[in-house]
C-alpha cells in the first residue's frame, strides 16, 4: 500500500468508529505513514464529536 491508501484505510476505520482497530493499523504502518501517522494518532486521542470531519479536513476532505 502507498501512503494515500494507508491514510484512506485509517480514515475508513475512524469513520466506522473502529478506534482500536485504527490505532493498531496506524501503529503497524507508522513508518510508512511518516508524519501523517502522528497527525492520525493525534486525532484518535481527541475527544471531539466530529472526528471524521477533522480527518477529512486534515487530508483534503473527500
Amino acid at each position: 500500500m502507498n501512503v494515500e491508501e494507508l491514510v484512506a484505510k485509517a480514515k475508513e476505520l475512524i469513520g466506522d468508529n473502529k478506534i482500536e482497530e485504527a490505532k493498531s493499523f496506524i501503529e503497524e504502518h507508522k513508518d510508512d505513514l511518516g508524519e501523517k501517522a502522528h497527525a492520525l494518532t493525534a486525532l484518535l486521542g481527541d475527544n471531539a464529536d466530529d472526528i471524521l470531519g477533522k480527518v477529512k479536513g486534515l487530508f483534503g476532505g473527500k
